[in-house]
């Protein structure tokens, strides 16, 4: 039986090192640009860092780069929306660090079931489930982008934007998203008398700073 290394080769702990920069040049990216997702991307490179804590257990080193490597290729289509895809080059970088050594790869079973566990997540977070009730879902919304900060400071958009309230609005809120800021109005499955969607959605046009409206479900345009 051969022992196993006593720690992992440079060629190895050089792709990790690489991978760990690029996503921490992400996180500091992803802070700049979101304070409100700021914490996904500090996480997501901390998570890219762990195989370097591993650096003396060579087998466990490539398995944790595999895993970490093709977790995050799937998080970077899951999390496209709120720029997770950012750190697809690091998983590529972990993915090298995993089989650029002949003598310490994940091995075969791990090789084949990490990616297919991997592409079964994705396809649960992409496709709908057909014996879900449509009833359980969130109700639908409008996410309305503003055309700048500035507009938060104003006390005529916030009289306006609670007075949405008035025409079936269950919620009004405003997020920060890549950057941007916008107004989050939730509503009701069923308007009350007098009041309509469309009327809604006018209203909500009419907000000083809104620069565009989209109608969105559960399963579209996410928050």
């Amino acid at each position: 039986m051969v022992a196993e290394r006593q720690g992992v080769s440079a060629q190895q702990r050089g792709w990790a090192v690489a991978a760990a920069v690029v996503a921490g040049g992400v996180a500091v990216f992803g802070l700049l640009i979101s304070t409100f997702l700021g914490a996904y991307f500090v996480l997501c490179a901390g998570v890219v860092a762990v195989p370097l804590l591993l650096r003396g257990q060579p087998k466990a080193f490539a398995r944790t780069c595999l895993v970490v490597g093709v977790g995050l290729l799937g998080w970077g289509l899951i999390g496209a929306l709120i720029g997770m895809f950012l750190f697809l080059p690091a998983a590529l970088l972990l993915l090298a660090a995993a089989f650029v050594d002949p003598g310490n790869r994940p091995g075969a079973r791990w090789a084949v079931v990490t990616p297919l566990a991997v592409a079964a997540a994705v396809w649960l977070a992409f496709v709908p489930n057909p014996h879900e009730d449509p009833d359980n879902e969130p109700p639908p919304f409008f996410s309305a982008k503003l055309d700048s900060a500035n507009r938060l400071k104003g006390e005529e958009f916030h009289q306006t934007k609670e007075r949405l309230r008035g025409f079936g609005a269950t919620e009004v809120e405003v997020g920060e998203m890549a950057g941007e800021f916008k107004l989050h109005v939730g509503m009701p499955r069923s308007f009350a008398a007098g009041q309509s969607r469309e009327a809604l959605e006018e209203q909500i046009a009419q907000v000083p700073g809104v620069v565009e409206v989209r109608f969105c479900t559960f399963h579209t345009c996410g928050w």
